[in-house]
Parts: C-alpha cells; structure tokens; sequence
C-alpha cells in the first residue's frame, strides 16, 4: 500500500510518499503558518498531483500543529498555525481534488504511531513521545492504544505545563511560564533578546535550532545558556509524561534532534538521575529519522482505515 503523508509543520511542510512503512519520496515547503493554509494550497496540490502519476496512491494523511478531532476530521484548535484551516473540511477537498480517502490526525500523535508502527517503539505497547520541533509534541500509548480523551487532548499538552510562575507568554496557549514558551523554536529569538549575556547571536533575524548549533559549537556564552535553558525544560516534559502515564520507552523525535547526539544523551541522562521508578529502569529511545515520524504514522492510519473497509 502506498499512501502521501502530508506533515503541516509551523516551520516547513514536510510530505512524502510511503510505502509499507518507509518514505520513498519525500519534499518540503516553506510553511509561513501564520499566513494560513489556503495560499500553500496550490503547491501542495501540485506535488501530490505529480506523484500520484507516478506512485498509484490509495490514501492521504494529514496531520495538523494542534488539536484534532480524527473522528470527524475536523480541526479544534490552531494557535495562529494555519488559522483558515478551522472549519475548512480537508476530507472534501481530498475526495474532490484526489477521489482518495484521507486521515485527519494531531502531529504528535501521529508520530507516535508511525514510530510504534515501524520505528522506536516498535512491538511496545506501553510508551510516551516526545517530538521536538517548532513547538513541543507530546503523545501517549497505553496498552497500545493512543490516549486521545474526551475533547482529543490527552497527552498532547504537556508542553503547555507551567513549569515557571512569572515566566515568558506564551503563543500556543493562555498561559505563561509554560514549557514550550521556554524551549521551542518559536521561542528562541525572544530568549536570546531578554538575555542580558552579549551575543552577536542576537542580531541574526532568523534563529533556529541550526544557527543556535553553529553559535554554540563556536563557544558563544548566549548559546550555551539558551541550550542550558531548553535542556531544564525538555527533561521537565519528558518527567511528567513519565509520571502521567507509567511508560515502559520514552522516545525522543522531531527535527530538532538534528542538533547531534549531545541533545539526547544529555537529556536521557538527566532524566535517569531524576525520575523515581522503583519497579526498574526505563528504556529510552531516539527514533532513527525524526524528520519522518509523523509521516510513518499517518501511513500507519491510513492503512488501519484501509483493513476497516
């Protein structure tokens, strides 16, 4: 079965092609996820248009920066990603752009189905996922099934945990001082402006995890204290969902692990030296191509769709 996933990221829009579990095509675009869905319509159309020719696809994905309703394919919320896509019925468009059934799905629970299907978490029925990105993932398997709740937020939070009382606002939720307004992409050039450490770090007009890498492997003192920084806050994240959900693995995806190995070693590290298990030890697990996670999960929807039918 081949099927084109489609990833709608705050940063990049990642797609691809996958056939029984491996991506065989792939491509990205830029999101600019503020401006809204509808003007990367047309580019999005025009690449699954090309490999449908090409690939016989039997089903879309589509997984979404916030939270879904799966069952009704519809989206509840956006947090100022892709805004126009509130109330836009993506279940019509695919039927009538594509004639293909589709999967509606949050990105991070996506991805913890793609790396339970065919990835990190393969053959374990009791794990939770954290997915680093522009904003922080969080997901949960418990006797392997998805923890979804009555409103579709079960596990997808743990990002938004205030984790300081005076802390940073933030742009994914009401609150402030929350995880991912102290540890996210999204997050990056407002640390690095209220730091009061000099750094030429400060005047780059675009900061990501990639240039924060390069500052930081140069000695820069405003890199290393910002890595500092989201390191505390990850390993708080990945605490909780442990604590929530008693899993048997943690496993750790999304393009910031692009970063190395250091990034995982240390937090997996330190979240051995903290975390209380006394039944005995947890597994921890990187997945092996993080950029391909939630690809692999929503293929793994739309083949479950598929044995249904």
């Amino acid at each position: 079965m081949k099927t084109i996933a489609i990833d709608l990221g705050g940063t990049k829009v990642k797609m691809g092609v996958v056939s029984d579990g491996k991506v065989i095509a792939s491509a990205k675009i830029e999101a600019n996820s503020s401006r809204g869905f509808l003007p990367l319509k047309p580019e999005i159309e025009d690449i699954c248009t090309k490999w449908m020719r090409i690939h016989s696809a039997s089903g879309i994905g589509i997984a979404f920066p916030s939270l879904v309703d799966c069952e009704r394919k519809q989206i509840l919320g956006h947090n100022d990603k892709f805004n126009d896509c509130e109330g836009f019925d993506f279940e019509k468009w695919i039927h009538e752009r594509f004639g293909l059934p589709m999967v509606l799905e949050n990105d991070a629970n996506a991805a913890a189905l793609g790396e339970m299907g065919y990835g990190a978490a393969l053959g374990c029925k009791d794990f939770v996922l954290m997915i680093l990105g522009t904003g922080i993932g969080t997901a949960a398997v418990m006797d392997g099934r998805l923890i979804r709740g009555k409103h579709y937020q079960a596990g997808n939070l743990f990002g938004h945990i205030p984790q300081q009382g005076n802390g940073r606002s933030c742009a994914g939720c009401p609150g402030f001082g929350c995880i991912e307004a102290h540890a996210s992409t999204w997050a990056l050039k407002e640390i690095a402006n209220e730091s009061p450490l000099a750094s030429p770090l400060k005047n780059e007009p675009v900061l990501n995890f990639k240039i924060l890498k390069e500052y930081y492997d140069a000695g820069d003192p405003l890199a290393a204290s910002i890595f500092e920084e989201c390191c505390d806050s990850w390993r708080n994240c990945l605490i909780a969902l442990i604590y929530a959900y008693d899993p048997e693995v943690v496993v750790l995806s999304g393009g910031v692990l692009n970063w190395g190995n250091e990034l995982p070693e240390r937090l997996f590290r330190e979240v051995k030296k903290r975390v209380w298990t006394p039944w005995g030890k947890l597994q921890y697990r990187t997945t092996q191509n993080p950029e391909y996670s939630v690809l692999l999960g929503l293929h793994y929807l739309n083949q479950i769709q598929s044995e249904k039918e």
